[in-house]
């Protein structure tokens, strides 16, 4: 017995060992495949690591900028650049740039383990604790590697960095000489490069002659130069430049006294007026540059790239000629356009804004959100009611106050209502009360399907997806003119949507290196052709005689946003002021948005709805008429049927030659859904309680 228990024993003990042998055995294999791959690793960055020429830093290519055509319409980057010395700066923007940027420059060799390490545990407990980035890490970026961030590429580009900075740019310059490089070679807005020639753009002055505030303001640019712009974003260029001061009173540069009187000067009271000759097709450039930065992150100022656009300098010029020619009620109004290729996504020509006098300001035509008024009701109601619902133009409608699910009263600008109304007359008459009707029959999470699928975004109730009710009369957030172009094409394209863009390919100036980036614009079924047809049928009655394309079938939407009564009451001005003012024009081939009104609402600067309603007719006539191809029409689908039905009788009928012409109206419908039955709906006289019963086509539930 005893010999058995000593075996088991040692098959046990032996069991043991093998399972540890075989945890240290896997333990010493990981460890050595981890040294394996990080010095494989380190291996590549040292290898594949660019050599460090500082002359490289002041010798960078302008970008050049293409239209449709690929003939050439702008070079933009092209230095403006006065180079100075270390012993030239300020030391209040030494200090400055040390307090924003790199805190411990004159202590570390190039990385700083401690800053790397902070912001590595911030990062993994969500917070934002900063860029571990040295300045000179900072310089290595900006000249050698890429401002790329994301995945594999974005790590090796941080460790080649760390490289670059310890072991050839520190180690082969004094850190006077880096901060000379770091202070000449960027682009600080305003079409300037360099701490230099920022400082005579904005104030007039040599940079050995600013003070603190002007110092905080400079500084604040090396972040991000567009976005500080003080011509562009003045109040952000404030906001950033109080950040720098409260970072220099941090580490000690200044006394709370300076601070605090620093702060109080706002940037606006310091910098000199803007003197710039811009392209004429600034407006269209600026929409292209933000597209790059959004796509890719790197600013086409700063980076050197030949740029293909969508750009079709035939139609972008009769928006140039129309800001010059039109004659405006005064100085401040403002038109946004966005023009639309509906086949292919492509925005071949913008509005961007009237006075248009320096680079990459507020762009009317891609960065306003300003409420659609009706011009939402295709979207958000009728669109989504024949998608889903299979709804005919004769749908039925009562036009009556009708109520908010969770309260209050939807009713009609004009404030009278017209009883039983088909689904076209709602729409091309824009009653609002039908509207609201027709967005409570459908599904709210079938609305938000089919308005994000156009590149519409609602503003969501807390963090659901439920649609407010407001949105049925375009009562939300709000869309730029291109998002509303680029919805709307959906429609005049048959149902297909490509995301709206004004850029095709770019290639980057690397020398022999070049790289060439395409984007991909895939075309989506969003909605049946059907559905698209029928919109677009119905809405070509709501297009103005003034449209005049030959042989070309043209639909319009039209829409009007209003102020809060009590806040125009405080303004002592009428309650026939309104805010918005919108018309969409399409075709087959090009949709066209645009929008009228003022920044901002004062007793000086505003709209009436009557003259809104002319202004944007006229504005309508004078873009459209020769932007759209002549002789296109609308491709009807083989799903659409189109019935006559006589209207006002009991039973209703098929016409015949006695009846009268005017009792005749022809809707279309889906196939299959044409009405087979009668229904009598009961209403109100608009004048007392008498019972009207109007018998109607079965086409949907009233």
């Amino acid at each position: 017995m005893k010999k058995k228990k000593n075996i088991k024993k040692r098959i046990k003990n032996s069991k043991k060992n093998n399972i540890l042998n075989n945890i240290c055995l896997t333990i010493i294999i990981l460890f050595f495949l981890g040294i394996v791959t990080v010095s494989g690793f380190f291996c590549y960055v040292y290898f594949s690591a660019p050599e460090f020429k500082g002359e490289l830093l002041y010798k960078k290519e302008s970008s050049n900028i293409y239209d449709s055509k690929g003939d050439l319409i702008a070079s933009i980057g092209t230095e403006k650049r006065q180079i100075v010395t270390y012993d030239e700066l300020p030391q209040v923007l030494i200090d400055a740039i040390i307090a924003t940027e790199d805190a411990r420059f004159f202590e570390h060799d190039g990385f700083d383990i401690y800053r790397f390490m902070k912001a590595g545990i911030g990062f993994l407990k969500g917070e934002d604790a900063g860029g571990a980035s040295t300045l000179t890490m900072q310089l290595s970026k900006n000249t050698y590697t890429s401002t790329n961030s994301k995945g594999f590429d974005g790590i090796v580009r941080k460790f080649t960095d760390i490289y670059m900075s310890i072991f050839k740019i520190e180690k082969d310059y004094s850190k006077e000489q880096i901060m000379e490089f770091y202070v000449n070679a960027p682009y600080l807005g305003a079409g300037s490069y360099g701490v230099q020639m920022a400082s005579k753009t904005y104030f007039d002055k040599d940079i050995s002659d600013i003070n603190l505030v002007e110092a905080a303001m400079i500084a604040g640019l090396f972040q991000a130069p567009g976005e500080y712009d003080p011509y562009v974003n003045p109040d952000k260029t404030n906001e950033r430049k109080n950040e720098v001061i409260n970072l220099m009173l941090r580490h000690g540069y200044i006394t709370d006294n300076e601070a605090d009187k620093a702060k109080r000067i706002h940037v606006e009271n310091i910098i000199k007026k803007q003197k710039t000759t811009i392209n004429k097709y600034q407006g269209f450039i600026d929409t292209v540059i933000q597209e790059i930065i959004d796509k890719t992150g790197d600013n086409p100022y700063e980076v050197s790239m030949d740029i293909y656009t969508t750009m079709v300098k035939s139609k972008q010029d009769v928006i140039n000629n129309f800001y010059k020619k039109h004659k405006f009620k005064d100085n401040k109004v403002q038109v946004g356009i966005g023009i639309i290729d509906n086949e292919t996504g492509a925005i071949i020509a913008v509005g961007a804004g009237r006075n248009k006098n320096s680079e990459l300001s507020l762009n009317y035509a891609t960065q306003i959100k300003r409420h659609p008024g009706s011009t939402a009701k295709p979207l958000f109601d009728y669109g989504p009611g024949i998608e889903y619902k299979n709804w005919s133009t004769y749908t039925p409608f009562i036009d009556k106050p009708v109520s908010y699910t969770n309260g209050g009263v939807m009713r009609n600008v004009d404030g009278k209502y017209k009883g039983f109304m088909t689904m076209e007359q709602c729409l091309v008459r824009s009653r609002n009360t039908c509207a609201l009707q027709a967005f409570q029959k459908i599904s709210n999470s079938k609305i938000d399907k089919f308005v994000t699928s156009l590149g519409i975004t609602p503003e969501y109730l807390g963090n659901s997806h439920y649609i407010n009710e407001a949105h049925s009369i375009g009562g939300f957030t709000g869309v730029s003119p291109v998002q509303l172009a680029s919805a709307y094409s959906s429609f005049g394209n048959g149902g297909y949507h490509t995301e709206a863009h004004s850029v095709n390919k770019i290639i980057y100036k690397n020398g022999n290196d070049d790289e060439v980036v395409e984007f991909n614009y895939p075309k989506k079924r969003v909605m049946k052709d059907t559905t698209a047809y029928m919109i677009s049928y119905m809405l070509k009655k709501v297009t103005s005689s003034r449209i005049k394309v030959s042989g070309s079938e043209i639909s319009t939407k039209t829409g009007t946003s209003s102020y809060d009564s009590a806040r125009l009451k405080s303004l002592g001005l009428s309650t026939n002021v309104i805010q918005d003012a919108w018309t969409v024009t399409f075709s087959k081939n090009y949709s066209v948005a645009i929008w009228y009104g003022y920044d901002k609402l004062t007793k000086k600067t505003y709209n009436t709805s009557s003259h809104a309603w002319s202004e944007r007719t006229k504005i309508q006539a004078e873009i459209v008429n020769k932007v759209m191809e002549k002789n296109v029409k609308f491709d009807r689908p083989s799903g659409i049927v189109a019935s006559r039905v006589v209207v006002g009788t009991n039973p209703p009928r098929l016409p015949n030659s006695s009846t009268p012409s005017s009792r005749v109206q022809t809707h279309l419908f889906i196939k299959g859904t044409q009405p087979t039955k009668t229904v009598s709906i009961p209403q109100k006289s608009q004048n007392d309680n008498e019972n009207i019963t109007t018998t109607l086509p079965q086409v949907l539930e009233p």
